[in-house]
């Protein structure tokens, strides 16, 4: 009931941008699930595939930069419709292509949408949130909207092909049919989104924030050169964060039907449930992960979140049946979705909107190093039939990313964990 009243207290925009998520949930879904099991029927080996996925996520990393710098110049909702078009694009380059090289150019069109989707959305998102308050509740909800529905994608993309696959060519059908709901969505978002407009007032919250902490001495502007240096270091910082985040997210992520299908044998159906039941506990893992924070703080939540995921991935490591291999699977997805949702808020709130561009281009310049290298060695280990040792790889990187969130990241920019608790007045005041 609280979550629900919360929703109906946000602006119109963030509200019209979370009911459009649902879309997007489903097609990616459908997508992640579908692709490569669709590369496996038209004869492409583990090995390929690791070399296409790691190709699309260095793609995503080059053009982070540029994508950027553009938005501040046409726009992020320009760009946001532009990248769901061409990953709408490249869904349907991939149903009708055919050998190693079409698909290549396939996840090319692919990656450079989803580069524009991921450089734009969370800044876009928090454009048309009102208070630092709002940019907080707006991405949790964000994320709980589209966990929800790719589980129900996952779903979709496991059953589907039985209705409508008539031929020989793998997952063609299902694959167009991607397209059209990515096209759906570019649609419905470029019709309902507000166009951005520049902030000229601060809000109430943050002017209340403001008082307490005193008039700045002096403007962007007189400041440059120190803002600079700050920024800069501060970009570096979060940047290879995100780089050891993603190499640990890479390495179960992108075949994590692989792992299910190939290492108990399973059906593409039970495959797709078990994906959908992993997209709830996702789900529940976005709802409750602000919650952590206000309770525990953050030295403790991220303490608590990244030993749960360590423990949760030596286990599945493990020489285990499937039913326990199945439900330590959805706990992991529930507590690593924690992690991430936290991880990111937490950053990119840490910066002004000005900011925010570029350091989500950088983010994901860093984040696609570490996801490329990640997706690369695990390609070569499942082409030696092993689906247990990248369990392994992805518990060492959390722990890396640990230490260094803990002795690097927060003594520097989260000093105080009353930045991150409910005050009095019922305001969530995340800034650093």
């Amino acid at each position: 009931m609280i979550q629900s009243l919360r929703f109906l207290t946000l602006p119109s925009g963030v509200k019209r941008f979370l009911a459009t998520e649902s879309l997007y949930g489903l097609s990616i879904g459908m997508f992640t699930l579908i692709l490569n099991l669709h590369l496996i029927e038209m004869g492409m080996t583990e090995k390929q595939i690791g070399l296409i996925t790691s190709m699309g996520i260095l793609v995503m990393g080059i053009l982070a930069i540029p994508v950027s710098i553009l938005a501040k110049k046409t726009g992020r909702k320009k760009l946001l419709v532009t990248g769901i078009t061409s990953i709408a694009i490249g869904c349907s380059i991939f149903a009708f292509a055919e050998g190693f090289a079409f698909f290549f150019c396939a996840q090319f069109v692919v990656s450079m949408g989803l580069t524009l989707v991921e450089t734009t959305e969370i800044q876009l998102l928090f454009h048309y949130s009102r208070s630092k308050r709002e940019e907080t509740q707006a991405y949790s909800f964000l994320f709980a909207v589209f966990t929800a529905f790719l589980g129900a994608g996952t779903l979709i993309g496991g059953f589907l092909p039985h209705w409508i696959e008539l031929s020989e060519r793998g997952y063609q059908n299902t694959l167009l049919a991607t397209s059209i709901l990515f096209l759906l969505l570019a649609f419905t978002r470029g019709s309902l989104l507000p166009t951005e407009q520049r902030r000229k007032t601060v809000a109430h919250e943050d002017q209340d924030h403001q008082r307490i902490k005193g008039p700045e001495p002096k403007t962007f502007v007189e400041t440059k050169s120190k803002l600079t240096r700050d920024v800069k270091q501060k970009l570096l910082f979060f940047a290879v964060f995100a780089l050891i985040t993603g190499g640990a997210v890479s390495c179960l992520q992108p075949y994590l039907n692989l792992f299910i299908k190939f290492r108990f044998d399973f059906s593409n159906e039970s495959v797709s449930m078990l994906l959908a039941l992993n997209g709830l506990a996702l789900f529940i893992g976005s709802v409750f992960s602000p919650a952590l924070i206000d309770r525990f703080g953050v030295k403790k939540t991220f303490l608590y979140i990244y030993m749960v995921n360590i423990i949760l991935c030596l286990l599945l490591f493990l020489n285990i049946n499937s039913y326990i291999f199945s439900t330590l699977l959805l706990v992991r997805g529930g507590v690593f979705t924690m992690l991430t949702n936290l991880a990111d808020s937490l950053s990119m709130s840490s910066f002004k909107d000005e900011e925010r561009d570029l350091y989500a281009g950088m983010r994901a310049v860093f984040r696609s190093v570490g996801s490329a290298l990640a997706a690369f060695l695990v390609g070569i280990i499942l082409a030696g039939k092993n689906y247990t040792l990248p369990f392994i790889l992805a518990g060492l990187l959390l722990l890396l990313g640990y230490v260094y969130f803990t002795y690097l990241i927060r003594p520097k920019f989260f000093e105080t964990d009353q930045e991150f608790l409910v005050n009095t007045n019922d305001r969530i005041t995340n800034e650093c």
